[in-house]
């Protein structure tokens, strides 16, 4: 049985869903504005680029919420999490080091690490 699978997928996706998923998908510029971003004075490509990021993350939740409910079946989204932990850690460690990005952001450094390290420990065992 793969309870802590199904948690970890269950609780993070619910997470990614609210904090990140729908505010850049429904409202970039004002999730941007409310984490410490200055908004440019053109928002046409920020606005495309934060909807078509929300769009790609409302896509990976869509498939941590069927991981959540087999999560052997739906492995692959462990595994492509753990990448998406690793790129998007090193995505924001750039920003800390070019000191180019609001607080939160460095704080999600963090949180991209954990989010590959969880689903390592939490990759789901054959049934059985």
């Amino acid at each position: 049985m793969n309870t802590g699978s199904s948690l970890f997928m269950l609780a993070g996706a619910t997470l990614f869903l609210i904090a990140f998923g729908l505010p850049l998908l429904l409202c970039p510029m004002a999730w941007a504005r409310r984490i410490g971003w200055p908004i440019p004075q053109e928002k046409d490509l920020a606005n495309y680029l934060g909807r078509s990021l929300g769009g790609v993350v409302m896509a990976v939740i869509i498939m941590a919420f069927l991981a959540a409910n087999n999560p052997w079946k739906y492995r692959f989204v462990f595994e492509m999490l753990v990448f998406i932990g690793i790129f998007m850690a090193g995505v924001h460690l750039y920003g800390f080091v070019k000191k180019n990005q609001p607080l939160i952001e460095h704080l999600e450094i963090v949180m991209y690490s954990l989010l590959s390290l969880l689903a390592w420990y939490f990759y789901p065992q054959p049934p059985g």
